[in-house]
């Protein structure tokens, strides 16, 4: 008979308690070992997303620093597009260079991810790597709201300035990245960059001019409302008429002292390409940019309002109409080539500038009758300035450097200080 208090077996059982023991604790290492690999996965994931929506976010801020959104004066869409994506992106329509986020992101997005899952909160699926949205500040509120800001894109419909809206000076860009069916989404506030640009404060300069009027009125007063007179900067080089200042005595108030009458050292190029290409876009987000078939008419110097216009390709001629009338606020004028001539009751406020690209040796601004500018006039090249001839009756050219004052050059987009942020699903 085996008696109860031997021991035989005990070793076994002892043994399988053991085991059991190990075994779990091996499975629940697996497990932790398994879901910190999956957290890991994700973190990865997650990070990844996130990179590539800044990413795109900053690609489609520095598209925004080459133009900034507007709608052309001559129609069309606005010039930003309100979307980006990889499919929709080419090298014209300032959207993100989409091989340069390839080449840094590949093989990101989800061609086929798991039934129910959701897209973008704004409509862009899965199946896009990144999406970039630009929208106007329409509330100006420095806070995004998604609902508002979604259909907020008429860049054109700004604020009423002088019964015409201008267009804001800040928008949104939301930016989206995907990377295996995960989503991060990010968003900046971001401003319009514009730069006081250095102008010659001269009330007049050209290579030449000449006045029109044989008599002793004043044609140009050139102290008119500076506090200085606005000083003469005529180069007279060849080619130029016989001669580079052609005016009789009393035509100018206050005369001339012997240095202005003297050939000047001022270039004969005020502005560089580079200034003028950024002007060309400013005008254009503006509205104020025409060209060829657009050029304002006889009677629509009106249109040649604003601060900037840039005109390109037109011979302008106007018998009447005013030019950023009232003139508490005169506007910069910007003729690339061709020619403006103001006669009978026609008048501009602010500055006339003619480029003169087409490298012209005649009058390329003439004002005659009983037309007047208010502001000051450069002419680059070999071109000149007429003012004022048999039939002037009132003073042709007044000095006011306001304008020069007020000149400012779109210089690029920034992100404004605190106005980055990660928006939560659903935004």
């Amino acid at each position: 008979m085996i008696r109860a208090r031997e021991e035989q077996g005990f070793v076994l059982v002892t043994a399988i308690v053991l085991l059991t023991v190990i075994l779990g604790l091996g499975l629940g290492l697996l497990l932790f070992t398994d879901n910190q690999q999956a957290a890991s996965t994700r973190e990865q994931t997650s990070e990844a997303a996130f990179n590539l929506a800044e990413a795109s976010l900053n690609a489609q801020i520095l598209q925004l620093s080459r133009e900034w959104p507007g709608k052309p004066s001559e129609g069309g869409s606005p010039v930003q597009p309100t979307s980006c994506t990889p499919g929709t992106s080419t090298s014209t329509n300032f959207c993100p260079d989409p091989a340069g986020l390839e080449k840094a992101y590949p093989n990101t997005g989800g061609a086929s991810c798991p039934a129910g899952t959701q897209g973008d909160a704004w409509g862009s699926p899965l199946t896009n790597k990144w999406t970039t949205y630009v929208r106007e500040q329409s509330n100006g509120s420095p806070y995004f709201n998604s609902t508002s800001e979604r259909t907020a894109n008429n860049f054109d419909e700004g604020p009423l300035v002088e019964g015409k809206p201008k267009p804001y000076k800040k928008v949104w860009v939301r930016a989206v990245g995907v990377v295996n069916c995960h989503t991060s989404v990010v968003v900046s506030l971001v401003a319009e960059q514009l730069v006081h640009a250095n102008f010659p404060e001269s009330a007049l300069s050209a290579n030449w001019f000449e006045t029109g009027n044989n008599g002793s009125k004043v044609i140009l007063n050139r102290k008119g409302k500076g506090s200085q007179s606005g000083k003469f900067s005529i180069r007279c080089e060849s080619p130029h008429p016989a001669e580079c200042e052609k005016y009789r005595p009393g035509q100018i108030v206050p005369p001339l002292n012997k240095e202005e009458e003297e050939p000047s050292s001022t270039p004969s190029t005020t502005l560089s390409t580079e200034q003028l290409e950024k002007l060309r876009a400013q005008a254009k987000s503006e509205g104020h940019f025409y060209s060829g078939a657009s050029c304002p008419g006889n009677k629509e110097l009106e249109k040649l309002s604003g601060q900037v216009t840039y005109v390109e390709s037109c011979e302008l001629k106007f018998t009447g109409g005013a030019a950023n009338s009232p003139p508490a606020k005169p506007g910069f004028l910007i003729l690339a080539n061709g020619s403006i001539e103001l006669d009978g009751g026609a008048q501009f406020y602010g500055v006339i500038y003619n480029a003169n690209l087409q490298k012209s040796s005649e009058a390329l601004v003439t004002i005659k009758g009983g037309a007047k500018v208010v502001g000051a006039i450069v002419v680059d090249g070999g071109g000149g300035i007429s003012l004022g001839d048999k039939g002037n009756e009132t003073v042709a050219f007044e000095y006011d450097p306001t304008a020069i004052n007020e000149f400012e050059i779109f210089t690029g987009a920034a992100g404004t200080r605190n106005g980055f942020r990660i928006l939560p699903a659903g935004q």
